[in-house]
């Protein structure tokens, strides 16, 4: 059994190997937030490490400094990834333009809490690497943005519309937050209910219309 895992880890180092040589500068990048995610997923932050990802990529770990400044610039980066994931569910499974309104963006949001749950505390449960607030922001922004637009069509007035749409937006993802956060601690049991019951009962008092 031993020999097969070190057989199928060589194959896979070799692959990366591959692919790495055959990539430009922007691609060996993604490749390397790639590999680090990969850590991430599997064994948690502090298995993602400049050499483990370097072995991940069949590459010397010093390489990986022409493409990411360090550890810092490495969760930057892996940091933007889970936004960037995150934006594309929501709006793949948005809902607004239905009876639903707001749960299938919420819906998607937990499931992409739950499904990649080290990933989702790097983002939000962790402290933040220089211009993480940044990055903060903008995943933040479509939120705030959709919820102006639903003020906006009530006729709020434009001199009060930014103020009360980040707060309608704050509070809607500061509880959406919380039941992540529970659920992937698996401490929702004690409520006697399914996340869908929770999801459905918590937008009809934080759902911004």
């Amino acid at each position: 059994m031993a020999k097969k895992k070190s057989a199928v880890k060589a194959g896979s180092t070799r692959r990366g190997a591959r692919r790495w040589a055959q990539a430009d500068a922007d691609e060996r990048r993604r490749l390397i937030v790639d590999a680090a995610l990969q850590l991430l997923n599997r064994h948690g932050l502090d298995a993602v490490t400049m050499r483990r990802v370097a072995s991940q990529l069949g590459v010397g770990a010093m390489t990986l400094y022409t493409y990411v400044q360090g550890q810092h610039d490495l969760h930057h980066a892996m940091i933007q990834r889970g936004f960037e994931m995150m934006d594309e569910n929501c709006k793949a499974n948005s809902t607004l333009n239905q009876a639903q309104r707001w749960r299938g963006g919420a819906r998607s949001y937990l499931s992409f809490a739950v499904g990649n749950p080290n990933l989702y505390r790097l983002m939000f449960d962790t402290p933040m690497p220089e211009g993480g607030g940044d990055l903060l922001a903008a995943g933040f922004e479509p939120l705030v943005e959709k919820v102006r637009e639903r003020l906006r069509e009530q006729g709020v007035k434009s001199r009060s519309l930014d103020r009360q749409a980040l707060t309608a937006a704050g509070r809607f993802w500061i509880a959406l937050h919380g039941l992540a956060s529970l659920a992937i601690a698996e401490r929702l049991d004690v409520l006697g209910c399914d996340v869908d019951a929770l999801l459905d009962d918590l937008l009809s008092h934080v759902a911004p219309d």
